[in-house]
């Protein structure tokens, strides 16, 4: 009987043996899963994340005065244009956005916000000049059409008429003095027929190969933080420039014949090739002999007035032997003169 006991009390033993290390195997187990699963979560969390677009650094746009899109140019921004201290002006502009260079030497002489993103108005014009005379004779006719059609309501006119014909300069006079929405459709629609080699082309799809081959001019001439939606510059989706890309236009504009003895002129009259008789006044009060803003330095450019861009002027004047550009965007009516005035004669100071 006591061996009998003695075995049992063994076989006891090693059942409670064999109990207690399925336990600990079970709890092993137990958390040997517990930690893949968690393992598992964090692997599928951190695959989440990684699944999600990596945050871009924010790009700063100023934008002038109303919030709208203007696109993506897929250019960097520009740099600011570094300010020659020398030289540079003492002046005090109201205006959002300004710059002020010496064209014959490159040098800024004043900037204020110059490389914000803004709209151009009707400064957009002295592209679309330039970009029809890479195309057109100054002497070549045109007849106007149903695109003159295409113009906004509150557009500033020309007062064309379906079937007037007149040269190309003369659109160019009806385009920049009064400027003239309806010159600046004429001009794109027929300079975008001509560039396509097809007269029967569509006006808007003209405007298209127009309108492209303007941006490639405001590149090539180093404007490269712009886009030039339509030719008359009424404000659109996606068109946008800066004052200093609107200085290096007006320079091209001041070194084309053409352009730089129409923008000059304050008052201009022109029989046209169908006879009709037209006298043209510049919105640039700048030229005109009985404004309190006149000065007769000034030599151009030209004006402009938007709801997103606000007033604006692109003037030239010729001091002291040197050619100034002043860009003044996003401005009221009289203080785009004002500012300008200010700049000149504070130029004269130096």
């Amino acid at each position: 009987m006591e061996n009998q006991n003695n075995n049992g009390n063994y076989d006891n033993r090693n059942r409670r043996k064999s109990k207690k290390k399925k336990r600990i195997y079970h709890k092993s187990v137990c958390i040997v899963l517990c930690l893949l699963i968690a393992i598992a979560a964090l692997g599928i969390v951190n695959l989440i994340r990684s699944g999600k677009e990596a945050p871009i650094p924010e790009k700063k746009v100023t934008q002038n005065n109303e919030s709208f899109s203007f696109g993506d140019s897929g250019q960097k921004e520009t740099v600011s244009p570094i300010l020659d201290t020398d030289n540079a002006l003492s002046v005090n502009v109201t205006a959002a956005n300004a710059i002020v260079i010496n064209a014959d030497t490159n040098a800024t002489l004043y900037q204020k916000n110059g490389t914000d993103k803004i709209s151009p108005a009707s400064t957009a014009k002295m592209i679309t000049a330039l970009t029809v005379l890479d195309y057109c004779s100054p002497d070549d006719e045109i007849r106007a059409g149903a695109e003159i059609e295409m113009i906004h309501d509150d557009s500033s006119r020309a007062w064309l008429i379906k079937g007037d014909t007149l040269t190309v300069r003369q659109l160019l006079i009806a385009l920049m003095l009064p400027s003239g929405n309806d010159a600046a459709y004429t001009l794109a629609v027929n300079t975008g027929k001509k560039i396509a080699g097809d007269k029967d082309l569509p006006d808007t799809q003209s405007i298209d190969v127009f309108m492209d081959k303007v941006n490639e001019k405001a590149k090539q001439l180093g404007a490269k933080n712009s886009n030039f939606v339509v030719p008359d510059g009424y404000d659109a989706d996606g068109q946008y420039t800066t004052a200093y890309d609107l200085a290096i236009i007006a320079k091209a504009c001041l070194d084309d014949p053409c352009i730089s003895d129409i923008v000059a002129t304050y008052s201009s009259y022109e029989r046209w090739t169908n006879g009709r008789e037209v006298t043209y006044k510049n919105t640039n009060e700048l030229l005109n002999p009985g404004s309190k803003y006149y000065r007769p330095e000034v030599i151009g450019l030209k004006t402009g007035t938007s709801s997103r861009g606000g007033a604006c002027i692109i003037s030239a004047a010729v001091i002291n032997g040197n050619t100034y550009i002043c860009a003044v965007m996003g401005s009221t009516e009289n203080d785009r003169f004002q500012d300008s005035v200010d700049i000149i004669d504070a130029i004269k100071l130096q």
